[in-house]
């Protein structure tokens, strides 16, 4: 039943959407406080969506953004005693799929909203840091190439006929234990410091807004 309810509703919700996004990210890792929502630096992108009905869209987005920690931030001891830190940027480009909880009919003069579900993977161009022997600042030897898997909830408000305006909370679970240089290439550094815990990978969290301009009705909508 859910998920005829979800395609039942297609006829006018085959609209375009594109737009902006901008918010705070924050990482957690091995580095700094952590907390999981505590926005720090700021990201930005461009995002598009295909409204395939009024519960379902596709979605694509090119983001970039900064993140950085410091353990004398940090509420544990140890973290605070060992005193390193580091900053990095990422480039991401990522496509997903969004679920509406209720209709969102998209074109109308009526005020609509609703919360949002949405799920998807990214390529994700970050600075691959490495602590120098007896050094408490992380630096760069290049780029690397990771994945990431963002996901997450919001709420979206129709404002007018064409403007959509949406928040949410991003979190990304990355394929890499290495934004913060604590899990360094040996091959390329072999007297860097490794100081990973290995029990899981870091994380990236977006918090922020996105307004995005809806185009390309259908013939067989009504007016």
């Amino acid at each position: 039943c859910f998920l005829l309810s979800l395609t039942s509703t297609a006829t006018c919700a085959q609209r375009h959407e594109v737009g902006i996004l901008a918010g705070g990210v924050n990482y957690i890792g091995e580095v700094g406080d952590t907390n999981y929502f505590n926005p720090k630096q700021f990201g930005y992108g461009i995002i598009y969506k295909r409204n395939i009905t009024q519960r379902i869209a596709l979605r694509a987005q090119l983001s970039t953004g900064s993140f950085s920690a410091n353990d004398k931030n940090a509420t544990d001891l140890v973290r605070q005693s060992r005193g390193l830190l580091f900053s990095n940027k990422y480039n991401a480009l990522g496509i997903g799929i969004e679920v509406n909880y209720l209709d969102f009919p998209i074109g109308e003069f009526d005020t609509s909203w609703t919360p949002f579900l949405h799920l998807g993977v990214q390529g994700l161009t970050v600075d691959e840091l490495y602590f120098p022997e007896n050094e408490y600042k992380a630096v760069s030897h290049g780029k690397k190439l990771t994945l990431s898997v963002p996901f997450g909830a919001g709420i979206k408000l129709n404002l007018g006929q064409y403007f959509v305006i949406a928040a949410e909370v991003q979190p990304q679970f990355t394929l890499t234990d290495n934004l913060d240089g604590s899990s360094p290439n040996t091959e390329k550094q072999p007297r860097s410091q490794q100081f990973s815990s290995s029990l899981s990978s870091d994380w990236l969290v977006f918090t922020g807004i996105s307004i995005t301009y809806a185009f390309g009705r259908l013939p067989c909508c009504r007016d």
